[in-house]
C-alpha cells in the first residue's frame, strides 16, 4: 500500500544550466493560453496586431505584478531596503495575487487603447488564465516549493530536496540501520560519521546532505534510498506533506475546461455568452479554493505565523467578493435569459 510519494526532482532540466522546469512550464502555459485566446479574439473580430499588442502588454505586467506582489506583500521591509534585488527574478519570489493585479492593469490599459469593453477583455482572458496558473503550480511542484503542512495521507509527498533533519547522531543512526539499507554491524561506523556534526545536526541538516555523506562513504546505494527515506519518515525525523501545488493545479485545470467548454459550446451554437458568468466562475472557484487550501499550506514568510488568516487568504477575499458581484450581475441579466 502507498504510504507516501518520494519527490526528489532536480528543478533544473539539465543539471548545471539555469534552464528550469518552472520556466518551461510557465512558457508552455503562456503559449497555449495565447493560442486559445488568439482563436477567441479572431472569432470576435480582433485584428492579429491588436492581439499581439495585448499579449505583450499582459506578459510584461503579469511578470511585474508577480514579482512586485511577492516583494511588497510578503517581504516589504527587505526589498524596500534592497530595491535592486526586486529585479532578481531568478532568485525566486512570485505572488499570484500580484500577478492578478498586474493582469487587471493590462486589461484596463488595453481597454482604453482599443476602446473595447473592459468587462469583455477580462472575461475572455479569464477563460485561458487558469491554464497558465495550472502550469505555474506544476512548476512549483518541480521546485519542491509552496507545499502544505505535514500529513499521513497516502498521497502525501516527501520533498527530499527541501527536507531538514534535526536530531542526534544516535537517533539518526538508529533510523538508518532500521531501514535495512545499511547492515547493522556498521552501526558504530555510522555514528562516528555524524558524531563530528552533532551540533550542526541538532540545528538541522538537509536530508540531501545526509544522503550524500552516506553515498560518499559507500554506506548505502542509490537503490536503497527509498528504504532510508521510509525509515526516516517512520521515525518522524522527516515528514510527508500535502502536495498543495497539485491541489491548486487540479482546481485551475477544472476551471479552464469548464470555461473553454462553456465558451466554445455556446459560440458553436451561436448562443449569447455571459461575461459576468465567466468572471464569476473564475474568481469564485479559483480564489475560494486558494483561500481554503491556504489552511493546509505552510506559511511563506515568518510574520504569517501570528496571523489568524495568512496573507494569501486576505488577498483572496477581494477577488472572491468581486466574483459574487459578477454572479449577482449574471443572475439579474434580463436580456440574456437563455445563458
Amino acid at each position: 500500500m502507498l504510504d507516501f510519494i518520494i519527490w526528489n526532482v532536480n528543478p533544473e532540466i539539465i543539471d548545471g544550466f539555469r534552464i528550469r522546469w518552472y520556466g518551461l512550464f510557465f512558457a508552455i502555459g503562456f503559449f497555449i493560453s495565447y493560442t486559445i485566446l488568439n482563436k477567441i479574439f479572431e472569432r470576435e473580430g480582433l485584428k492579429q496586431k491588436e492581439t499581439d499588442n495585448f499579449i505583450f502588454l499582459v506578459f510584461v505586467l503579469l511578470i511585474l505584478g508577480l514579482r512586485l506582489g511577492h516583494c511588497l506583500f510578503y517581504e516589504p521591509d527587505y526589498y524596500l531596503s534592497n530595491p535592486t534585488e526586486i529585479l532578481y527574478i531568478w532568485k525566486g519570489g512570485l505572488a499570484s495575487h500580484g500577478g492578478a493585479i498586474g493582469l487587471l492593469l493590462a486589461f484596463l490599459i488595453f481597454s482604453v487603447r482599443s476602446k473595447r469593453s473592459f468587462l469583455w477583455i477580462m472575461s475572455r482572458a479569464a477563460i485561458v488564465i487558469p491554464f497558465t496558473a495550472t502550469m505555474v503550480r506544476f512548476g512549483n511542484l518541480m521546485n519542491s516549493e509552496i507545499y502544505g503542512v505535514a500529513t499521513d495521507l497516502p498521497w502525501a509527498f516527501v520533498f527530499v530536496r527541501d527536507a531538514i533533519i534535526s536530531t542526534t547522531p544516535e537517533q539518526l543512526t538508529d533510523a538508518i540501520i532500521e531501514s535495512g539499507a545499511i547492515a547493522s554491524d556498521l552501526h558504530s561506523h555510522v555514528i562516528r560519521l555524524f558524531a563530528g556534526s552533532a551540533e550542526t545536526l541538532q540545528d538541522g541538516i538537509p536530508l540531501a546532505d545526509i544522503q550524500h555523506a552516506l553515498l560518499r562513504h559507500d554506506l548505502v546505494t542509490q537503490e536503497n534510498m527509498p528504504k532510508l527515506t521510509q525509515s526516516l519518515v517512520s521515525a518522524k525525523l522527516i515528514h510527508s506533506h500535502h502536495p498543495t501545488q497539485i491541489y491548486e493545479a487540479l482546481v485551475y485545470l477544472a476551471t479552464f475546461f469548464t470555461l473553454t467548454g462553456y465558451y466554445f459550446t455556446r459560440a458553436k451554437k451561436k448562443l449569447p455568452i455571459s461575461n459576468n458568468l465567466i468572471l464569476a466562475i473564475t474568481l469564485i472557484v479559483i480564489f475560494t479554493a486558494r483561500f481554503i487550501i491556504e489552511f493546509i499550506k505552510n506559511d511563506q514568510v515568518e510574520f504569517e505565523q501570528t496571523m489568524a488568516l495568512n496573507m494569501g487568504q486576505w488577498l483572496s477575499i477581494p477577488f472572491i467578493l468581486a466574483g459574487f458581484f459578477f454572479l449577482f450581475r449574471f443572475l439579474n441579466e434580463k436580456k440574456q435569459v437563455h445563458i
